[in-house]
């Protein structure tokens, strides 16, 4: 190493002690357990199962439960348990009408969560614990989440604090705090494998709470990547996002939410197709329920006039790139915009330009995104690897390059940075291909059939790119991991985007299990084609773990119920020996990190060190 290099590094580290303790706190974290991981993908607005599935961590929390309570406590009692850490504002309500000696209730309620906790911190540096603690009550949690039941001299000392906890009339306050904490330290890390917008309503309440998650990453879908072209300005993305959430009747997440103008459109819908009935364009009611079914006639105009719309800027987008080989798609026969379309394109487009919380909301999914991740072993991509007939990855131009496999990700997540921050007009462009392209590997399908199902046959359906018949063989999920810088015995492919049709027999995993699709229909939309409420993922120490859900219905009926989210969860493979934060990507950070500081000690301070044979 460099001596210049050595001496900034001794700045941080003034003397040899200094150095010496951190290599001794690193060696000590590297034998510690892999924290949790959690997988979710294609939330497409459904807030309430996603936050539900968030607060009990896919049923890792009730495990816990569980484990430290089996033959303490009823059923029914780890029920109240579990359903006070997930909603504990809520069930405190509920307990205090109820509840006849609340200082008892607060008292053992206090002592079960004090275990519970232990558990789920067991596996962390007291120092990382210590940087998830509440402010308010940071030093009370950490003295009694350490206390020890055979310590006999603090015991009167840890009984008060219970008990002043508790006369002070802090106790719901600190139990709502320690609830949360549990929650936090359920979940070490979180990972969003695309598609977070369309058809829930929800899809704005689903960021704002991954903007306060304390660490997680996202692999953009191709509807992620629609809204960050329309972010950017894009026209074709903004009318295909007014026509889906037309479509699925979530307008309001745009006007009420993102503070989005359709007034325009709509007048112009009205007038337009005043004499139309727009029948292909009438909006099926099995959506969203929800949502009062008035003005049909009205939502029916608006869809037909900005997919017209929609339809004539595509054909001007693929007219204007040959590279994109979409002229088969070329179907509206006119392309150019009326006056008064021109006038609707250009205000809506301020719209989205200028609505300040969309354009937040894009930019926390761009910084915290990329178009795949390889994280601990696994790799972690929304849609597919674009791939011909005879198993060689596709060729896709951007610009006047071709790219494949690898390199075709990396030059598309470069695009996609490019877009948003630099305002590229050709990255922009591009987006729209990554939304609907047939060689887009978020897309993953020869072609989106808007026009057939309007215009033409509405029987048309889309066929899926080779990858997903290659990729049920294990030697082409070995030769894909690898091309990623990947692969061996704990490798997988992860995937969202095809929901899995478990109701017709397919299975999520394939390939022996190199291969996994999470994707199982968390959107109420997909229940009645997947037969179930959508699949996540859980790896931690031990092993992998895929759990499936049965549909939610609301979070109010499960406060009032204690009917938890009926899960299954299924073992995908089993960690022997357990693995240890040496073995992840963080522990071989650390590693370096401890080779560096060596370094330093030997080179900088003169310490001879004894390196273990």
């Amino acid at each position: 190493m460099d001596y210049q290099c050595l001496e900034l590094l001794a700045r941080s580290y003034r003397s040899p002690k200094g150095a010496m303790s951190e290599i001794i706190n690193l060696q000590a974290i590297l034998n510690l357990p892999k924290g949790t991981e959690h997988f979710l993908s294609d939330l497409h607005g459904e807030a309430d199962t996603f936050l539900h599935i968030l607060k009990n961590a896919s049923g890792v929390i009730r495990t816990k439960i569980d484990m430290i309570f089996d033959y303490v406590l009823t059923a029914r009692q780890k029920d109240d348990l579990a359903a006070l850490i997930y909603y504990p504002e809520e069930r405190l309500a509920i307990v205090k009408r109820e509840e006849k000696d609340m200082d008892e209730w607060y008292r053992q309620t206090l002592l079960k969560l004090i275990e519970v906790l232990k558990v789920v911190a067991s596996k962390y540096t007291r120092s990382k614990v210590r940087k998830a603690l509440p402010r308010d009550y940071m030093y009370v949690i950490d003295e009694l989440i350490n206390m020890s039941h055979q310590s006999i001299n603090k015991q009167n000392y840890y009984d008060n604090i219970i008990s002043s906890i508790i006369e002070l009339n802090d106790a719901d306050s600190f139990v709502v705090a320690m609830c949360e904490l549990i929650q936090r330290l359920a979940i070490d890390h979180l990972h969003i494998v695309g598609d977070i917008f369309d058809r829930g309503d929800g899809a704005d309440v689903i960021v704002d709470r991954l903007m306060r998650y304390h660490s997680l990453d996202i692999q953009w879908g191709n509807h992620d990547l629609l809204w960050i072209g329309a972010a950017c300005g894009n026209a074709a993305c903004i009318a295909n996002i007014i026509r889906i959430n037309c479509t699925y009747r979530n307008l309001q997440i745009l006007e009420s939410r993102y503070g989005i103008n359709l007034r325009p459109l709509s007048s112009y819908a009205a007038k337009r197709y005043a004499d139309d009935p727009c029948e292909t364009f009438r909006i099926d009611d099995t959506y969203n329920t929800d949502v009062p079914f008035d003005g049909n006639d009205s939502l029916a105009k608006l869809n037909k006039a900005i997919t017209v719309i929609q339809l004539k800027l595509e054909n001007a987008m693929i007219a204007a790139h040959p590279e994109f080989d979409m002229a088969d798609r070329a179907l509206y026969p006119e392309t150019a915009l009326t006056k008064e379309e021109r006038a609707i394109v250009s205000f809506l487009r301020e719209e989205f330009l200028h609505s300040a919380k969309l354009q937040s909301h894009i930019r926390f999914i761009v910084e915290k995104g990329s178009m795949y991740l390889v994280y601990n072993g696994n790799l972690l991509m929304h849609g597919c690897v674009p791939t011909d007939e005879d198993g060689t990855f596709t060729r896709v131009a951007v610009g006047e390059e071709l790219f494949a496999g690898k390199a075709l990700y990396d030059r598309l997540d470069r695009l996609v940075r490019d877009a948003f921050w630099q305002r590229d007009p050709y990255s922009v462009d591009y987006i729209w291909y990554l939304w609907c392209g047939k060689n887009s590997p978020v897309f993953g399908r020869d072609r989106m059939v808007t026009y057939e199902k309007h215009f033409g046959d509405p029987r048309a359906a889309e066929k899926k790119n080779p990858y997903y018949t290659f990729v049920k063989d294990a030697a082409y999920c070995e030769r894909v991991l690898g091309e990623f810088g990947t692969g061996g015995k704990f490798a997988h492919i992860v995937n969202g985007h095809m929901p899995v049709k478990v109701k017709d027999g397919e299975a999520p995993e394939s390939a022996g299990g190199k291969h996994i699709t999470i994707d199982g229909g968390l959107a109420k939309a997909y229940h009645s084609k997947t037969g179930i409420g959508g699949y996540t993922l859980i790896s931690n120490s031990q092993g992998l773990f895929l759990v499936s859900h049965a549909p939610f219905t609301s979070a109010k009926e499960y406060i009032d119920s204690l009917e938890d989210l009926h899960s299954k969860s299924r073992t995908l493979q089993t960690y022997e020996p357990r693995i240890l934060v040496r073995d992840t990507d963080t522990g071989k950070k650390m590693a370096g990190e401890i080779k560096v500081l060596k370094t330093l000690l030997k080179e900088y301070y003169k310490i001879d060190i004894r390196e273990k044979p």
